[in-house]
């Protein structure tokens, strides 16, 4: 049985009031996963939202045939397959268990025609959104920058 209290641990819950809370424990499933279990694959339809209640969840997309890169690791308390909530068809990442972990599922379908029945639960999910994107951009910019900085070719140029 899922507790309010344990969807208030969640980034994307803990703004909600417990009227909502109840409404969005109504059509969560949980999920066990184990280590290096493969949850969704790059590609994949995009049908469920998750919430990780614990454990860790890697993100990690293919930048080649034969190269994955991890782009985010995902931890107790946040959230990854936000493709739901951005009504992406098909999953722009891959997620890997890498320790066994408890995450909470949303169907898609159920979170959208409840945030669009409740447009204040919707607000609140979407503001937290766009801050959670904006986090993630953000690191995967420095990240990118970084690994500009160190390669050969650009080291090699005379810039400022």
């Amino acid at each position: 049985m899922i507790k309010k209290s344990d969807l208030k641990k969640n980034e994307f819950m803990q703004f909600l009031t417990d009227e909502m809370l109840e409404k969005i424990i109504a059509i969560t499933e949980v999920l066990q996963v184990e280590n290096r279990e493969i949850i969704f694959n790059e590609g994949d339809p995009a049908e469920n939202f998750y919430l990780v209640n614990s454990g860790q969840i890697l993100l990690e997309q293919k930048i080649s045939k034969d190269i994955l890169v991890n782009v985010s690791a995902i931890e107790a308390g946040e959230a990854f397959g936000l493709s739901v909530l951005l009504h992406r068809d098909e999953r722009s990442t891959a997620a890997i268990c890498n320790e066994t972990a408890t995450l909470f599922v949303i169907h898609r379908n159920d979170l959208l025609d409840l945030m669009e029945k409740d447009h204040t639960m919707g607000y609140l999910i979407m503001k937290h959104t766009a801050t959670v994107l904006r986090k993630r951009w953000v690191k995967r910019t420095e990240q990118f920058l970084r690994a500009l900085k160190s390669h050969p070719d650009i080291n090699a140029l005379d810039v400022m």
